[in-house]
C-alpha cells in the first residue's frame, strides 16, 4: 500500500510507527535504538529545511515514545530533522512523502500516562523522560508543518479557475 501511494505521488505523512513503515517500505532500515527508549521530550535539529517548514526553527522540541528507529533513509529520501536519540527523526521524499519519528500528535498528559504505563520496559530512562515533561513542546508548530506539507499538493486543485 504504502509503495503504490508513494508511486502515484500521492501525500502521505507517517508519524512515529508510520515514519518507520514508509522509510523500510521504500528501501531504508529499521532497528530497535542501542541508545533505550526515546521517551519524553526530546529535541530535534533542523538541518536541510524545505521550503514549506513554516514557522522556520532551528530547533523543535517533541514528545517522544520509541524504541525502534529509521538508521538508514531510502535512497531517494532528504533528511530534515535529526536529534541526540535518534539519528533521522525527520525526513521527506519530494513534495509527497513526510516522515517524523517524535509526536507532534501528542499532549503530555498521554505522553506522561505511557511513560507510566511502560516504565518497566523503559527502565532507568523513566525519571528522566517524566521531568523533561515539565518543559514545553512544539507540537502545535510541527503540526503546522504537516499541514504546509499537505498544501503543497491541495494548493493547486483549489487555486484553479475551473
Amino acid at each position: 500500500f504504502i509503495r503504490e501511494v508513494c508511486r502515484r505521488c500521492i501525500p502521505i505523512v507517517g508519524i512515529c510507527y508510520g515514519h518507520q513503515a514508509i522509510a523500510y517500505s521504500l528501501g531504508g532500515k529499521v532497528e530497535r535504538s542501542n541508545n533505550g527508549w526515546g521517551a519524553g521530550i526530546t529535541w530535534n535539529n533542523v538541518i536541510n529545511p524545505p521550503q514549506w517548514l513554516t514557522p522556520s526553527r532551528e530547533r523543535v522540541s517533541l514528545l517522544s515514545m520509541h524504541q525502534d528507529q529509521v538508521v538508514q533513509l531510502p535512497a531517494q529520501a532528504t533528511q530534515f530533522m535529526t536529534s541526540d536519540d535518534c539519528e533521522f527523526s525527520g525526513y521527506f521524499i519530494n513534495h509527497h512523502v513526510l516522515g517524523i519519528q517524535h509526536h507532534p500528535d501528542f499532549t503530555k498528559e498521554l505522553c506522561r500516562d505511557l511513560i507510566t504505563k511502560r516504565k518497566s520496559r523503559i527502565g532507568e530512562q523513566t525519571k528522566i523522560a517524566l521531568n523533561s515533561l515539565s518543559a514545553n513542546h512544539d507540537g502545535q508548530e510541527v503540526g503546522q508543518w504537516i499541514a504546509n506539507f499537505f498544501r503543497l499538493k491541495l494548493t493547486p486543485l483549489f487555486s484553479s479557475n475551473n
